[in-house]
């Protein structure tokens, strides 16, 4: 390559190989000239021009000349120019692969590993995660398809990753219908409920005594009081003594209404006001305070019919809606149906299940093995810009697999 650069015009002072500098001073001189662009291609292996080597200031290209042995690697290389401090906006990335050659079973190879990473470190079905994640592991299919140089399994790489898109999707269609008739379950049995409560509230209201002002008399343990201060005061008593029982005890009654202290083991005492149905008013920390919650409950029933009523009308119109929403059929399922069978097509014709087993067979030979290792080292270039642009955050605009 460096031959090819100089018989295009290239001088070789503008040419550095990261291996030709030794120790850490003729690295940091070498990554100074690189910044300041008296250095316009350089070459270097991952491991040589990986993590440490902080020269993006005017990278302008990179170039994969090979297939590295991991994600990772990929990602090490792509890091050292997609990253702050680039003063392009723009920044090219370039993949080389040759047909007919192993590095089909290296990107293949590539594109295992990623897609299983992926499954690790992602444990939903959460879609704009897992295409993020599975961007990778298509870039990795697509130069494969290309390494391979045979159309139909490039044909295969597109429709592997429409097929898994289209399929997360029917995926989350599928849960978010069986949500829709889990609320439907549960808004037609409230249905039921918030009639009867209703119901109930208005037959209290029919039978409901005024207490207000001077019309106010509370029976205590057979005894009217008509002092709110002091039945205020027996009722905080006998909630003192039932704290911490998780009972309820029967104290007498007030406007038509038998009146309870009963324990909440979660919230502590309450006053409980029964008649058809039942309301609860707080006990505070005074008498009168404790009083004015029981009669500001009694004299507010009509708010809670109005509030049952609304609840009424607002459950029969989510029940309405969520029942339009269950019957939608997958939008994409004859699309994947279609992707599906021409999946399948392809699969046959290409004998994958022969070709799988004779990469298994390729993989555990020790002597390939060594010889895929070998080639994954080979390393990478990347090509500077001209001086004086702006400095902008750079952003990948390209991705080229040129065969070769």
């Amino acid at each position: 390559m460096r031959d090819k650069l100089l018989a295009r015009g290239i001088p070789a002072s503008d040419m550095e190989f990261i291996q030709a500098h030794d120790g850490d001073a003729a690295k940091l001189q070498l990554f100074r000239d690189v910044r300041a662009g008296k250095v316009r291609i350089l070459f270097g292996s991952t491991q040589k021009m990986g993590t440490g080597a902080n020269v993006q200031e005017r990278l302008i290209a990179l170039h994969h000349l090979d297939a590295p042995w991991r994600p990772a690697d990929v990602e090490q290389r792509e890091g050292r120019i997609l990253r702050q401090g680039n003063t392009n906006a723009e920044v090219q990335i370039y993949r080389y692969v040759t047909e007919q050659s192993f590095d089909a079973y290296l990107w293949q190879t590539l594109e295992t590993k990623a897609k299983f990473i992926g499954q690790v470190m992602t444990g939903e079905s959460d879609l704009r995660r897992i295409e993020d994640v599975d961007g990778t592991a298509l870039t990795y299919a697509e130069v494969k398809a290309i390494a391979s140089g045979n159309p139909l399994v490039i044909e295969k790489a597109r429709i592997d990753a429409e097929v898994a898109r289209l399929s997360r999707l029917h995926c989350e269609h599928q849960e978010t219908h069986y949500k829709l008739r889990s609320r439907v379950r549960h808004l037609t049995d409230d249905l039921p409920r918030l009639s009867l409560r209703l119901e109930a509230v208005r037959r209290d209201l029919t039978t409901r005594q005024d207490t207000s002002g001077d019309k106010f008399v509370m029976t205590i343990e057979g005894q009217d009081i008509r002092d709110r201060g002091i039945a205020g005061e027996l009722l905080l008593r006998r909630a003192e003594r039932l704290r911490g029982t998780r009972k309820d005890l029967l104290l007498g009654s007030m406007g038509g209404f038998q009146v309870f202290v009963a324990d909440n083991f979660m919230a502590g005492p309450e006053i409980v006001l029964k008649g058809v149905t039942t309301y609860t008013a707080k006990v505070t920390d005074t008498a009168h305070g404790t009083i004015r919650s029981v009669e500001h409950t009694l004299q507010h029933l009509e708010d809670i019919v109005e509030n049952l009523d609304r609840a009424i009308a607002d459950t029969q119109k989510r029940l309405t809606d969520t029942q339009a929403q269950v019957d939608t059929p997958f939008e994409y399922a004859e699309r994947l149906a279609e992707l599906a069978q021409r999946q399948q097509q392809i699969e046959d014709e290409l004998d994958l299940t022969k070709n799988q087993a004779s990469a298994q067979l390729g993989a555990d030979s020790p002597k390939e093995q060594t010889a895929a290792e070998a080639a994954a080292d080979s390393g990478y270039c990347m090509r500077l810009s001209a001086l004086g642009r702006p400095p902008v955050s750079p952003r990948l605009i390209t991705r080229r697999s040129i065969p070769g």
